[in-house]
């Protein structure tokens, strides 16, 4: 069983739930799905269209969309079909019934923000030219996606929610088949295709989010997650990136001396800085340690993956746009509503940080920490097999790499010393015994910015904005993609 005071997920969005109802079987049935139940089985859906991807048609018109119109073409338009805008002047309601995105308009948006895009290239030195270590060591994995990420960690899953459920694309343990996954046209579909393969059902209705402070802003509770609209929310596990983060820290060259400045500037490690294996001379606050944990896992990796789903709603002409997230302790499942149902633990009182830490999604998604490791310890001796573990990406059994020769790996890059290892599990027993949780003030499951798809209603538009407020492929949506709706 699991460690420690935690508030786990509510019944009512646990996987094992059972629910289906006449409403839900008629929105899919609009959407052209099939019914699905929701015991958390990866339930294949019904193949996309294939004729959407032949050429001249709705998908190939994206695919093939000029990259910097869509750069410059990017505007957060936010009016979706069926809403009504409170105001004055600019009071609006619109005229039409809210248009569900369809399954090839989702899949496509999570394969631009999310896929697998082939082999990472590695390309970066692991010793010098004595064969001193050069730390490209750091690397976790050479699975490539279309975003970027810090030492290819790629710990950011995308969650989204619209008419018919909450799901989670599970992209984590995906890996490529050939060192470039798009070389030709007809791997279009397979790819958009294979976005469906990795969906799990968490819920089988839109995702509950209050309409008032703080879980959505004044100005956005008239359009977020309202009916036709496709609501994106990427959530990043922390804890893996920043094990690793440490370990490249402490490992020579570097040598950082980090000490914590959030309490008394206390000295965890100060064990190895007096054997010399730390280096004084470079102290390292743990705040600062943090902020930089927040912009490189989160703040970076969300907001690459988002903006590419941005352009690609230029390509295909629909309407959205990309905004800060709500509380975490609604939209994640801290209080007495279900959210997306993630385990929070709660730090024992006289602890340095209070705030409950959302550390996983019971077997789909969690983190490097208790509960789902019995000590800190614990979860760096999980981590550090990632890289040198039977299955990791060095050993001659791992997965696929970009070199031609394996061996070279085998070779070439150095293990983590043992000591490197433990100064790691020292910190972070230090900063769990101290702050009753891990991180210290981060969340290990972070979010911080959302994006929301969906059809725009053009004649508020029209009505109010001058003209090209929004590009032609949008006007010609309903039309390329839509054929027969009003």
């Amino acid at each position: 069983m699991h460690l420690g005071e935690t508030t786990g997920p509510r019944s009512v969005v646990r996987l094992s739930a059972f629910c289906k109802t006449a409403t839900m079987a008629d929105r899919l049935h609009v959407m052209g799905m099939r019914e699905r139940d929701f015991r958390g089985e990866y339930i294949p859906m019904q193949p996309l269209d294939p004729t959407l991807f032949t050429p001249n048609r709705a998908v190939h018109e994206a695919w093939t969309y000029p990259l910097f119109d869509a750069i410059l073409q990017r505007r957060a338009r936010r009016f979706p079909l069926g809403a009504t805008m409170p105001g004055q002047e600019q009071a609006f309601v619109s005229p039409h019934a809210p248009l569900p995105l369809a399954p090839v308009e989702e899949a496509l948006l999570i394969l631009a923000g999310t896929g697998v895009s082939g082999l990472a290239l590695g390309d970066l030195p692991f010793v010098d030219n004595a064969s001193e270590t050069l730390c490209g060591n750091t690397m976790l994995q050479f699975a490539g996606r279309v975003y970027a990420s810090a030492c290819g960690a790629h710990g950011t899953e995308l969650f989204y929610t619209n008419d018919t459920g909450v799901y989670m694309v599970q992209q984590r343990q995906v890996q490529p088949s050939r060192m470039q996954e798009y070389t030709h046209a007809d791997d279009r579909q397979r790819l958009s295709q294979g976005m469906q393969e990795h969906l799990a059902t968490l819920q089988p209705q839109r995702l509950e989010i209050p309409r008032r402070s703080p879980a959505l802003l004044a100005f956005n509770q008239w359009n977020v997650n309202v009916p036709g609209s496709t609501l994106f929310m990427p959530i990043t596990d922390v804890t893996l990136g920043y094990i690793n983060m440490l370990m490249l820290l402490f490992e020579a060259p570097h040598r950082l001396y980090i000490y914590d400045d959030l309490n008394n500037n206390a000295e965890p490690l100060q064990r190895w800085a007096d054997a010399g294996k730390l280096n004084r001379n470079i102290p390292y606050p743990l705040s600062l340690l943090e902020r930089s944990a927040a912009q490189q896992f989160v703040a970076v990796e969300q907001a690459l993956m988002l903006q590419n789903m941005y352009l690609a709603l230029q390509a295909m002409g629909l309407g959205g746009w990309m905004f800060g997230t709500g509380s975490p302790l609604i939209v994640l499942g801290g209080t007495s509503r279900p959210g997306l149902g993630f385990r929070f633990v709660h730090p024992p009182a006289g602890s340095k940080n209070r705030p409950p830490n959302p550390v996983g999604l019971d077997g789909l998604f969690e983190a490097y920490c208790p509960p789902y490791y019995p000590s800190m310890e614990a979860a760096v001796d999980a981590a550090v097999p990632v890289k040198w573990g039977q299955g990791g990406i060095f050993p001659s059994d791992g997965g696929p790499v970009p070199f031609r020769q394996r061996q070279i790996l085998q070779d070439e890059v150095p293990v983590s010393p043992e000591e490197v290892v433990q100064m790691t599990k020292d910190l972070c027993h230090y900063i769990y015994i101290t702050y009753g949780r891990f991180p210290a003030q981060l969340d290990a499951m972070n979010r911080c910015m959302w994006l929301q798809a969906h059809h725009l209603e053009t004649d508020f538009y029209d009505r109010f904005m001058q003209p090209r407020a929004y590009h032609e492929v949008i006007a010609n949506h309903m039309h390329v993609w839509h054929t027969g709706q009003p």
